[in-house]
């Protein structure tokens, strides 16, 4: 910590990689922390860690692509190799975005905004929630069976798990929270600074991981193929979400956010597979 009591920029983004490993996953961070804050009650910046939420979903996705096809390529079944490797993936997530699935997929029931709100903070689950949990793990078992070469699996789940993680941001940006308390009232509203920064660091991702996993020939129409349609499709899903949330509940929740992540995620992983499939 500086003479003025600030956190020096090394601590500052171990900070921020604090509140979004210990926002996004079960990892424990205590030690990430800087010194000054543990034992410390102090509040945590969330919204100024947003950097590097698509940093730390670009990883989750890269080591589940990977897992999945390492597994295939030890003759592990494709179909099981992409359960286990879902399975590692919600154990280190927390199952955080299946649950805001679950949760939004449930309160569609409700006939009024109040209804489906207090539907979401119900901690039981309906049918809708079961058929979108299902839907959601089966289409990206379809999309990891299909994938055999590790470059690609890493290629396709990173981009995705970046995009995941930023797609939310949009909704944060473009409605009003729903609740006057909850976790995700924090995001709001968004500094147009952090919302800059974390475009600039999805940008980046998604140019890194093309040119260094993409199996085939770098040419143009790849890198926008890879770089710029998963934006703007990330992009349309995020809008699109944050325009049912509007409609049906006045604004966003972490239900919200988590339903977007989720979708997202499948949407660019079928979109993607499906060029070398």
């Amino acid at each position: 910590m500086t003479s003025s009591g600030r956190l020096s920029i090394p601590d500052t983004l171990r900070l921020h990689l604090a509140c979004g490993v210990g926002l996004l996953t079960r990892i424990p961070v205590g030690w990430l922390l800087p010194s000054a804050y543990k034992n410390s009650s102090a509040s945590w910046p969330l919204a100024q860690s947003i950097w590097c939420w698509p940093l730390i979903g670009a990883g989750i996705g890269i080591c589940t692509g990977g897992l999945s096809a390492v597994l295939q390529c030890r003759h592990i079944p494709p179909l099981a190799a992409a359960g286990i490797a879902l399975g590692m993936q919600i154990l280190v997530t927390g199952g955080l975005h299946e649950d805001g699935l679950a949760d939004t997929a449930d309160s569609s029931g409700g006939m009024t905004p109040e209804r489906k709100l207090e539907i979401m903070r119900d901690s039981r689950i309906g049918s809708y929630g079961v058929l979108a949990l299902c839907l959601a793990i089966l289409i990206r078992a379809g999309v990891l069976s299909s994938i055999h070469s590790i470059a690609l699996a890493c290629l396709i789940c990173g981009i995705a798990g970046c995009l995941a993680r930023g797609a939310f941001l949009v909704v944060t940006k473009t409605i009003p929270p729903a609740r006057p308390d909850g976790l995700a009232r924090s995001l709001y509203p968004l500094a147009q600074r952090n919302l800059t920064i974390a475009l600039a660091v999805i940008i980046c991702l998604c140019i890194l991981l093309t040119v260094f996993l993409m199996p085939a020939p770098l040419t143009v129409a790849c890198l926008l193929t890879f770089i710029v349609f998963p934006i703007l499709l990330a992009l349309a899903v995020a809008l699109l979400i944050a325009r049912y949330a509007q409609r049906k509940l006045g604004g966003y929740t972490g239900d919200i956010l988590g339903a977007c992540a989720v979708i997202t995620e499948c949407t660019i992983m079928t979109a993607l597979s499906a060029l070398f499939y």
